[in-house]
């Protein structure tokens, strides 16, 4: 289940449960009402026979007409509680049913989707694939390489990885290759890529060698889209800051902020439209985050900046368990 049909699935749990119990609680006020009005005219009742009998036995200075008497409603709340109890135990279940059977449409037609798109997403491999490798071929000096056919092959190369985020996107659960990566050897390779492309912005790194076991694909794709969201929203060219320790990848900047940080892994969520984006970036960050089992925290102060801690302590288990075997 993913992570929206989760959230969907909580929210029609909450609303039939909240349902049942709002039913309830209206019919348990009703019966208390019936039941006080009841019990207080038999309390009644029972003072006036007192009376009566009191004056017939001839005690007219002890008899009391306008005692009052309060009506036992101790039963009736065991009695209320005892029907929670045991409705609880049947409510649950149903709002559980309940809840499945409502999202069981949207699963279906998200289900459609992600198959549509990981098809679409396979089918593109091929061309995109020819259009590198042929374009690699045509670039005889690659010391003085020929600006257009730099282009292409940087464009060719953004389309493959908007092709693999879009699949783990639509294809979170597919397997992926494990492999055995320096951590920190693939952030500085990333780090380099980026200061040619934005020469102006500076980085300040202090990364010691730390040994992973997972996909390096994905790897490379989580560390790519976290900087150059750093980038996008950093603020006069304050440097970022990148340092691995305790099996912690931690990337920090000095830009804008985020109102809402626990936001940002939402599809289509974008917290600034004017920054050029589609909003699936996160998104699939986050899949391949969950498939690698690497954890992250977001921290973000408006007008400060924002800390995101990629947890690797779960790869390491991970290698650990394969040397063992």
């Amino acid at each position: 289940m993913k992570q929206y049909e989760k959230n969907a699935f909580v929210r029609f749990f909450i609303l039939f449960l909240g349902a049942f119990i709002l039913m309830f609680a209206t019919i348990s006020v009703l019966y208390y009402m019936q039941e006080h009005t009841r019990l207080g005219k038999e309390a009644a009742l029972t003072t006036q026979l007192e009376y009566i009998e009191c004056m017939s036995l001839g005690f007219d200075t002890d008899c009391n007409k306008n005692k009052i008497v309060k009506p036992d409603m101790q039963s009736v709340y065991d009695s209320i509680l005892y029907a929670f109890g045991i409705l609880m135990v049947m409510f649950i279940p149903i709002s559980l049913f309940l809840s499945l059977f409502s999202i069981r449409p949207v699963r279906q037609a998200s289900t459609m989707i992600d198959n549509f798109i990981a098809n679409i997403v396979h089918d593109i491999n091929t061309p995109v694939s020819t259009i590198l490798l042929n374009t690699k071929s045509l670039i005889k000096n690659p010391k003085n390489p020929d600006k257009k056919l730099t282009r292409i092959l940087a464009s060719s190369k953004q389309l493959g990885d908007m092709q693999h985020d879009l699949l783990a996107l639509a294809d979170e659960k597919s397997e992926i290759e494990i492999d055995e990566v320096d951590l920190a050897e693939i952030t500085e390779e990333i780090i380099e890529d980026f200061r040619l492309k934005h020469s102006s912005q500076p980085f300040v790194y202090e990364l010691q060698e730390q040994m992973v076991y997972l996909n390096s694909i994905d790897l490379s794709r989580i560390i790519q889209n976290l900087i150059s969201n750093a980038i996008k929203y950093n603020q006069n060219s304050n440097p970022i800051k990148l340092y691995i320790k305790d099996a912690l990848l931690v990337i920090e900047d000095n830009g804008k902020g985020m109102n809402h940080p626990e936001k940002v892994f939402e599809k289509n969520y974008r917290e600034d439209y004017s920054i050029q984006g589609n909003g699936l970036g996160l998104a699939s960050v986050l899949a391949m985050l969950d498939r690698n089992h690497i954890g992250i925290e977001v921290s973000s102060v408006l007008g400060k900046g924002t800390i995101i801690s990629l947890n690797f302590k779960e790869c390491i288990k991970d290698m650990k368990r394969k040397e063992g075997h």
